[in-house]
C-alpha cells in the first residue's frame, strides 16, 4: 500500500514513450528528453495502489514559486482579515437564503439500499478477483467512497447520512438503545475509530487485498450494528461510529446545510463554510477527531518523503517494504496526531492569554476551523489516486455491466502540460483551504470577542500556524518521495 497510481503499466508506458521519442527526434534533443522523463520516473513510486497516491512527477516545475506565492497567498489574508471592517468579516458566512420545506422522509429507504449495495461489494472481495484494481470492493472503498464522497459531502451536504448501511436496518427492527453512551467520553469513541482505520490505510501490510478488506469492512460493519444497537443509532452516529462523525464535519463546509425538524426539512444557502460558524460547538474531543483526521492524511504524505525515510533509517532507493517500517510508521501515525494537536492548542491557549476577557468554547470553535484544510490535503493527496484509479472503478463496473470498458491510461502523467495542470490544482486546493481557513477562523473569533483589535490578537497565533502548514503541505507536494 501507499504505492503510486500509475503503477507498473505507467512504467512500460513511459519507457515505450522514451523509445519512439530517441528514434525519431535528433540525439541531442532525445538525450535531453529521456534524462527529464527518467527523473520523472524516479520521482514516481512505481507499485500499482487501489487507493493512495503521489503528486505525480515531480521537481520539472518551478514548485518554488507555487511554495512562496501560496504562503504569501495566506499570511495576506490574515493582514486582510486584520484590518476590515468587522461587519464585513463576519457578513461573508452569513446565510444568504433560508427556509422549510417538506420532503418525504426517505433515509430508511437510502440507507436500505446502501447496506444493499455494501452486501454486493463484499460478496465480490470474498468471492472476486485477488486484483485490486479488478475488483470492485477495494475500488469501492478506496475511490468513490474514501476519496470521492468526503468532497461530494462538503459540495451537496451529509450524503453517507443517507447512504450508511446502518441506520435504516435498525430503524426496521425498532432497535432503539438500552444503555445510555456516557457523555464524559464525548468523541473519543469516533477518534480511536478513525485512528485505527488510518492505521489500517496507512500502515498495515496490505489494505487493498480484496479478502482481506472484505473480512475488515465486514468486522466493523458488524462492530457498529451492535453498538447502535447497545446505545441507540442516534448517539452512536453522533459521537462513536466515525464515518458518520467524519461525513457530518465535512459536510459543514457545503453551501446548502439541511436538517429535518419535527417533519420538516430546514434548509440554508451561503458562502461555503458558514455552516462552520452556525452549526452546534464541538468539545475538545471533537477538536481531537478534526485535527487527527487532517494529521493522518498529513503524515502519508510525509512518510514517502527522503527526510521521513532518513529519519527512520531506511533508503529511499531501496525500500524494504510496509513489513519493514510498520513499527516506525504507526509511532509516525500517533506523533504527527500528537504534534499538530500540541501545536493548535498552544496556539488556541497564546490566544486566550493575549486576549482579553473569557473566551468560551474557542478551541471548538477554532477546530472546525481547519476543516477547509483538512478537506484541501485530501482533494490534494488523492488526485491522482482519483484520476487514474478512477479509471479502474468505471471500467470494473462496465464490465460487470457487460459494456465495452474504458481504455485506462496514464498518458496525462507524461506530459509537462498535464503535470502541470494537476499539479496547480493540487497546490491551489491547498492554498485555498487555507486561505478559507484564515477567514472562518478570524470570523469565529470575532463572533465571541466582537472586537475587531481583540480577535486578531486572539487569533495571531493560529494564523502563523496556518501560514507555516501551508508552506508544509505545498512542501509535501513539491518534494521527492522513495516509497
Amino acid at each position: 500500500m501507499n504505492k503510486a497510481l500509475t503503477g507498473q503499466g505507467f512504467v512500460r508506458d513511459a519507457v515505450r514513450f522514451e523509445e519512439f521519442d530517441t528514434r525519431r527526434q535528433d540525439s541531442m534533443g532525445a538525450f535531453l528528453r529521456g534524462c527529464a522523463l527518467f527523473v520523472g520516473i524516479f520521482m514516481l513510486p512505481v507499485e500499482a495502489s487501489a487507493h493512495a497516491s503521489d503528486s505525480g512527477i515531480k521537481l520539472l516545475l518551478p514548485t518554488g514559486y507555487y511554495l512562496v506565492g501560496g504562503t504569501l497567498a495566506v499570511a495576506a489574508t490574515v493582514l486582510i482579515a486584520a484590518v476590515i471592517p468587522t461587519a464585513s468579516a463576519t457578513a461573508l458566512f452569513r446565510p444568504l437564503a433560508a427556509g422549510k420545506i417538506t420532503l418525504p422522509a426517505v433515509e430508511t429507504l437510502t440507507s436500505l439500499v446502501g447496506a444493499f449495495i455494501l452486501c454486493a461489494l463484499l460478496y465480490a472481495g470474498f468471492t472476486g478477483s485477488r486484483d485490486p484494481l479488478e475488483n470492485l470492493l477495494p475500488l469501492t472503498i478506496w475511490t468513490f467512497w474514501w476519496i470521492a464522497l468526503p468532497v461530494l459531502c462538503a459540495i451537496f451536504g451529509n450524503l453517507w447520512a443517507l447512504v450508511n448501511p446502518w441506520s435504516g436496518i435498525l430503524r426496521m427492527i425498532g432497535a432503539t438503545g438500552f444503555l445510555k453512551l456516557p457523555k464524559a467520553v464525548g468523541y473519543m469513541p469516533a477518534t480511536l475509530l478513525f485512528l485505527g482505520f488510518a492505521w489500517f490505510e496507512l500502515v498495515s501490510l496490505s489494505p487493498e487485498d480484496p479478502g482481506g478488506l472484505a473480512r475488515v469492512v465486514s468486522a466493523y460493519v458488524l462492530f457498529t450494528f451492535l453498538a447502535a444497537a447497545t446505545f441507540g443509532w442516534e448517539a452512536w452516529s453522533e459521537r462513536g461510529e466515525c464515518f458518520s462523525v467524519f461525513f457530518r464535519f465535512i459536510a459543514r463546509l457545503a453551501p446548502l446545510q439541511m436538517s429535518r425538524v419535527d417533519g420538516q426539512v430546514e434548509w440554508r444557502f451561503g458562502f461555503p463554510g458558514f455552516g462552520v460558524l452556525h452549526g452546534p460547538p464541538i468539545s475538545v474531543s471533537g477538536a481531537l477527531f478534526i485535527l487527527l483526521a487532517l494529521a493522518t492524511v498529513s503524515f502519508d504524505g510525509l512518510s514517502k518523503t527522503f527526510l521521513w525515510l532518513g529519519l527512520i533509517g531506511v533508503n529511499p532507493l531501496q525500500f524494504p517494504g510496509r513489513s519493514g517500517v510498520v513499527l516506525p510508521n504507526t509511532f509516525g501515525l500517533v506523533w504527527s496526531w500528537a504534534v499538530l494537536a500540541s501545536a493548535f492548542f498552544a496556539c488556541v491557549t497564546a490566544g486566550r492569554w493575549i486576549g482579553q476577557g473569557d473566551d468560551g468554547p474557542m478551541a471548538g470553535k477554532l477546530a472546525l476551523t481547519i476543516l477547509p484544510i483538512s478537506l484541501a490535503y485530501h482533494i490534494s493527496h488523492y488526485l491522482t489516486a482519483l484520476l487514474v484509479n478512477g479509471q479502474y472503478l468505471k471500467a470494473s463496473v462496465q464490465g460487470m455491466l457487460g459494456m465495452d470498458r474504458t481504455q485506462v491510461t496514464t498518458s496525462f502523467l507524461n506530459t509537462l502540460d498535464d503535470v502541470e495542470r494537476i499539479w496547480q490544482v493540487q497546490s491551489g486546493a491547498i492554498v485555498i483551504g487555507h486561505v478559507l481557513a484564515v477567514m472562518l477562523a478570524h470570523a469565529s473569533i470575532l463572533a465571541i470577542t466582537q472586537i475587531k483589535s481583540d480577535a486578531t490578537r486572539r487569533g495571531a497565533p493560529l494564523a502563523i500556524l496556518m501560514v507555516v502548514y501551508t508552506a508544509f503541505g505545498l512542501w509535501l507536494l513539491a518534494t521527492p518521495t522513495g516509497a
